[in-house]
């Protein structure tokens, strides 16, 4: 089990460094963290988060393409509100992980992670990523724009 523990470990290390070397490449290709479908936010629909208080997985019903993405939504009502706005309601960092874009990295965030602040939403990785920002959520912030506006 401990040899077991230890490959899987440096599998994934393995896997975060070649990702984090290959995902700066494509960054100029898309400022929108999408599925292999090309759902942004991995089909969640950006607008739940504030009219139900909580992620909700988008419909294939109800899509407003934006910035190169199929954003989702469950309603056509949502979807409408979205297209009127989208930069009101998409999350910040094109829904990359907030606290991964502050330590100059790029990775996808997880939708069920997340905050609302100051009327923005930001997607984390990982609840940890969460937990940090809820510390110092404007340094966090200024962190994540300064390396979000080096990418072309």
């Amino acid at each position: 089990m401990r040899n077991f523990n230890r490959r899987m470990m440096m599998s994934m290390t393995l896997g975060l460094g070649i990702s984090s070397l290959v995902r700066p490449a494509f960054a100029g290709l898309s400022r929108v963290s999408m599925d292999r479908s090309g759902a942004a936010i991995q089909g969640y629909d950006s607008r739940a988060y504030w009219t139900a208080g909580e992620p909700m997985p988008g419909s294939e019903d109800h899509v407003v393409r934006w910035k190169d993405a199929d954003w989702r939504f469950a309603t056509a009502e949502e979807a409408a509100q979205f297209k009127a706005a989208p930069a009101s309601f998409a999350p910040k960092f094109g829904g990359f992980c907030t606290r991964a874009m502050s330590l100059k990295k790029i990775v996808d965030g997880d939708p069920e992670v997340w905050r609302i602040y100051e009327g923005s939403l930001y997607l984390f990785a990982r609840p940890v990523g969460r937990k940090h920002f809820d510390k110092g959520e404007a340094k966090m912030i200024a962190a994540a724009q300064a390396h979000w506006d080096t990418l072309s």
